[in-house]
């Protein structure tokens, strides 16, 4: 498919759908993009062409809610053979004054999401009893970006990123007996490709993985609301609230598991680089070598499955290289000093280069393989040794009327600190970041440790920074429904007080209606801010947090592993040691024993 051309298809009963339709396919134009403009029974005899298919549907309802004549036996045939790989965005036109408004494109979107399509752009429903305009205009001025994104997968003209291996580092191979004689890589699975494509639908197979820590079952759910919180700026990351649809039920202190998608550019420049776009799709067979114990076979390797979805839903390509795929790349090398220079990173000699050149670097697998050009390692080879895709988790924000609130920063980069390579952004993050209202997203409920609100008794301290902050929101709601009384004090750290305080706002309201007692905050980037950090604020105000502590409180920490939650654990230590007198060590200790007792509870990510 080339990277300009879609396709619009429509499905009209008094002539609307497709004079809108017809719009879009003109307006395409000025935008250098080339549309193909069919009704849904043109497409009879011609379903194939779905597959890996960009199509903009633009359909109405006739009756109670059901398709256009001129789309129904497109619609009973779609049900026979799903579209695979469909990236859509749908346009839905009714009438208010109907029992069933909406009744079919309701229907189509259903079915396109349950059939793994993927929307990339909003789905909207206009109302002809108020005015189709109303909605078919800006919808329309809003499709042509994620209608370009959607058609930018790449294609074997454009260039694969390049890095070159530094010459200090040859120079130094050049003077050492590398051993070429070292035993080949073990083969856990013998493959084989087959002529058919394969048909599963995400998360088919993926649902099958062991889920980390799960208290629920892994479900489907709709994104009902997308909202930013923060826009990005040299100052401020750019943050978002989700809303989604859960049958699960949730309490305050509740996280939750995410399955995500590695980025579509990312795996089709990999697909290129193994030399797999023509058989992206194709079916491949595993069988286990009979030698191997069971229990030694990685769980994520699905026996059958295409590159394209091993890639986009499975496997992790940008995990640190293990020195056992780094001596499979070698033995695969046509440059006999590309092949010894792994084979010398593999070794315990190489291990100081190993971490300057790639380690520190958080090189991707495709930039390493970009280091080792001659190397073509067959893809199957390549299953055993990327590890799995893993679920993200997040905290429950908000528990809403009809689902639950969670935020995320939007990571534009994992390696800020490496300058001089291209930015990386998050996998999860830049994937939530493109979800539109009505897109499906899979998650399952996790087990909750202990992270929730104590109702009555001693009180509560909670510190969070950033979205660490999210679950206390949830812990407020909760106190101000029930009839208990719970002393609470809120510790904060943002960067900015007037750009990024996340919930500051509904925080301060809690506080003035007497739920929260005790309001603390910490601005690292505002120049009139008494308390930079968190840590600051517990230590300036460090007689009210013993007051607290001796009362019972239990403590809550939301945040960052190794930044926040070492640094809120130390300024304890040391309130605890300057108010008691005693040693630090015995304040650590004391902490220790809140940990055993339940009333020191932390929800931290690396």
């Amino acid at each position: 498919m080339s990277d300009n051309k879609f396709l619009v298809v429509y499905g009209s009963q008094t002539g609307q759908s497709e004079a809108i339709a017809e719009r879009i396919a003109l307006d395409s134009e000025s935008w250098d993009l080339e549309a193909e403009l069919v009704c849904g029974e043109e497409m009879l005899g011609e379903m194939d062409r779905l597959d890996n298919q960009v199509i903009v549907f633009v359909v109405s309802s006739t009756g109670e809610g059901d398709p256009p004549e001129n789309f129904e036996s497109f619609w009973s045939t779609l049900h026979d053979t799903p579209p695979q790989n469909l990236k859509y965005a749908l346009l839905g036109l009714g009438d208010s004054n109907y029992t069933e408004f909406g009744g079919f494109p309701n229907a189509l979107k259903q079915f396109l999401d349950d059939s793994g399509a993927k929307s990339f752009y909003e789905y909207q429903l206009a109302d002809d009893q108020v005015g189709l305009e109303l909605v078919v205009e800006p919808w329309i001025e809003g499709l042509w970006e994620p209608l370009k994104q959607s058609l930018s997968t790449p294609d074997s003209s454009d260039p694969l990123p390049t890095l070159q291996l530094d010459k200090s580092l040859l120079d130094k191979l050049s003077k050492l007996d590398i051993d070429r004689n070292l035993p080949k890589s073990k083969q856990m699975f013998q493959s084989q490709f087959l002529e058919e494509d394969f048909t599963c639908s995400f998360p088919e197979g993926v649902n099958k993985f062991i889920l980390p820590f799960a208290a629920g079952n892994l479900e489907k759910s709709v994104v009902l609301k997308k909202t930013c919180l923060a826009e990005r700026s040299e100052k401020t990351k750019e943050t978002f609230e989700i809303e989604f649809r859960t049958s699960d039920v949730y309490g305050p202190g509740d996280s939750f598991g995410v399955l995500c998608e590695n980025r579509e550019s990312e795996v089709w420049d990999l697909l290129r680089r193994l030399k797999m776009e023509d058989r992206a799709h194709k079916k491949y067979s595993l069988t286990p070598d009979p030698n191997i114990k069971p229990r030694l076979l990685p769980k994520h390797v699905l026996l059958e499955c295409s590159p394209y979805y091993a890639l986009k839903y499975t496997l992790d390509v940008r995990s640190l290289p293990k020195k056992a795929l780094l001596l499979l790349l070698a033995e695969h090398c046509t440059d006999q000093r590309e092949g010894d220079c792994l084979r010398f990173l593999s070794s315990k000699e190489g291990s100081k280069d190993l971490n300057e050149l790639i380690y520190s670097r958080s090189l991707t697998l495709l930039e390493l393989l970009s280091l080792f050009p001659s190397c073509l390692p067959p893809f199957c080879s390549l299953l055993q040794h990327l590890p799995r895709l893993t679920p993200r988790y997040y905290s429950v924000s908000r528990l809403s009327e009809h689902g639950v609130k969670f935020v995320f920063n939007h990571v534009t980069n994992i390696r800020a600190a490496v300058g001089e390579l291209p930015a990386v952004p998050g996998v999860c993050s830049t994937w939530l970041r493109e979800l539109n209202e009505g897109d499906s997203l899979y998650v399952y409920r996790r087990k909750n440790t202990g992270f929730k609100p104590a109702m009555g008794g001693g009180g509560m301290i909670m510190i969070g920074a950033g979205t660490g902050v999210a679950p206390y929101l949830a812990f407020l709601d909760h106190l101000a429904q029930s009839s208990e009384e719970t002393k609470t004090m809120l510790i904060t750290g943002n960067r900015y007080k007037e750009l990024d305080s996340i919930y500051g706002t509904e925080f301060s309201k809690f506080y003035s209606d007497g739920i929260l007692q005790s309001y603390l905050t910490a601005f690292s980037r505002d120049a009139g801010s008494t308390c930079r950090y968190v840590q600051d604020c517990m230590k300036q105000h460090g007689q009210l947090v013993m007051r607290y502590l001796d009362e019972g409180a239990r403590v809550y920490v939301c945040g960052d592993a190794k930044g926040l939650s070492v640094g809120v654990h130390d300024m304890f230590c040391s309130v605890l040691s300057e108010s008691k007198g005693i040693s630090v060590e015995e304040a650590k200790e004391m902490i220790s024993g809140m940990r055993k007792e339940g009333r020191y509870c932390e929800d931290i990510w690396s």
